[in-house]
Protein backbone atom coordinates (compact mmCIF):
# COMPACT_ATOMS: atom_id res chain seq x y z
CA UNK A 1 0.00 0.00 0.00
CA UNK A 2 1.51 3.31 -1.08
CA UNK A 3 0.35 6.51 0.59
CA UNK A 4 -0.09 9.21 -2.04
CA UNK A 5 -0.96 12.03 0.38
CA UNK A 6 -2.73 12.94 3.62
CA UNK A 7 -5.77 15.16 3.30
CA UNK A 8 -6.29 18.37 5.23
CA UNK A 9 -8.42 16.39 7.69
CA UNK A 10 -5.70 13.71 7.95
CA UNK A 11 -7.39 11.04 5.85
CA UNK A 12 -4.76 8.79 4.27
CA UNK A 13 -5.13 8.47 0.48
CA UNK A 14 -3.47 5.32 -0.87
CA UNK A 15 -3.02 3.06 -3.87
CA UNK A 16 -3.17 -0.59 -2.83
CA UNK A 17 -0.42 -2.75 -4.27
CA UNK A 18 -2.69 -5.79 -4.62
CA UNK A 19 -5.63 -4.14 -6.38
CA UNK A 20 -7.54 -4.19 -9.66
CA UNK A 21 -8.42 -1.76 -12.45
CA UNK A 22 -9.78 0.77 -13.02
CA UNK A 23 -7.19 3.15 -11.53
CA UNK A 24 -8.47 4.37 -8.17
CA UNK A 25 -7.42 5.42 -4.68
CA UNK A 26 -8.71 4.54 -1.24
CA UNK A 27 -9.13 7.13 1.49
CA UNK A 28 -9.01 5.94 5.11
CA UNK A 29 -9.53 7.68 8.41
CA UNK A 30 -11.79 8.15 11.42
CA UNK A 31 -13.52 4.82 10.85
CA UNK A 32 -14.40 5.65 7.25
CA UNK A 33 -13.27 4.50 3.83
CA UNK A 34 -14.01 5.88 0.38
CA UNK A 35 -12.82 4.94 -3.10
CA UNK A 36 -12.37 7.41 -5.94
CA UNK A 37 -11.96 6.47 -9.62
CA UNK A 38 -9.16 8.49 -11.16
CA UNK A 39 -9.91 8.28 -14.91
CA UNK A 40 -6.19 8.80 -15.60
CA UNK A 41 -4.56 10.81 -16.89
CA UNK A 42 -6.96 13.78 -16.99
CA UNK A 43 -9.88 12.85 -14.77
CA UNK A 44 -12.49 13.58 -13.77
CA UNK A 45 -12.19 12.08 -10.31
CA UNK A 46 -15.39 10.26 -9.36
CA UNK A 47 -16.60 8.91 -6.03
CA UNK A 48 -16.86 5.14 -6.48
CA UNK A 49 -18.21 4.06 -3.10
CA UNK A 50 -17.83 4.69 0.61
CA UNK A 51 -18.42 3.14 4.02
CA UNK A 52 -18.67 4.77 7.41
CA UNK A 53 -20.07 8.01 8.72
CA UNK A 54 -19.19 10.37 5.85
CA UNK A 55 -21.04 13.60 5.21
CA UNK A 56 -21.61 14.70 1.64
CA UNK A 57 -19.59 17.83 2.33
CA UNK A 58 -16.64 15.77 3.58
CA UNK A 59 -16.77 13.44 0.55
CA UNK A 60 -16.88 16.43 -1.80
CA UNK A 61 -13.96 18.08 -0.01
CA UNK A 62 -11.90 14.90 -0.16
CA UNK A 63 -12.80 14.36 -3.82
CA UNK A 64 -11.52 17.86 -4.54
CA UNK A 65 -8.24 17.07 -2.82
CA UNK A 66 -7.88 13.86 -4.84
CA UNK A 67 -8.59 15.85 -8.02
CA UNK A 68 -5.95 18.42 -7.04
CA UNK A 69 -3.46 15.54 -6.62
CA UNK A 70 -4.61 13.63 -9.72
CA UNK A 71 -1.16 13.66 -11.34
CA UNK A 72 0.46 12.13 -8.24
CA UNK A 73 -2.35 9.59 -7.83
CA UNK A 74 -2.08 8.45 -11.46
CA UNK A 75 1.72 8.31 -11.26
CA UNK A 76 1.65 6.09 -8.17
CA UNK A 77 -1.05 3.84 -9.71
CA UNK A 78 1.09 3.48 -12.86
CA UNK A 79 4.27 2.75 -10.88
CA UNK A 80 2.53 -0.04 -8.99
CA UNK A 81 0.21 -1.49 -11.62
CA UNK A 82 1.80 -0.48 -14.91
Amino acid sequence: MATVFRSRRLYRVVVNSNDHPPPHVHAFGKGCEARFRLNCPEGPVELWDHAGDWTLARLNELGGEVAASLGDCCRVWSEIHG
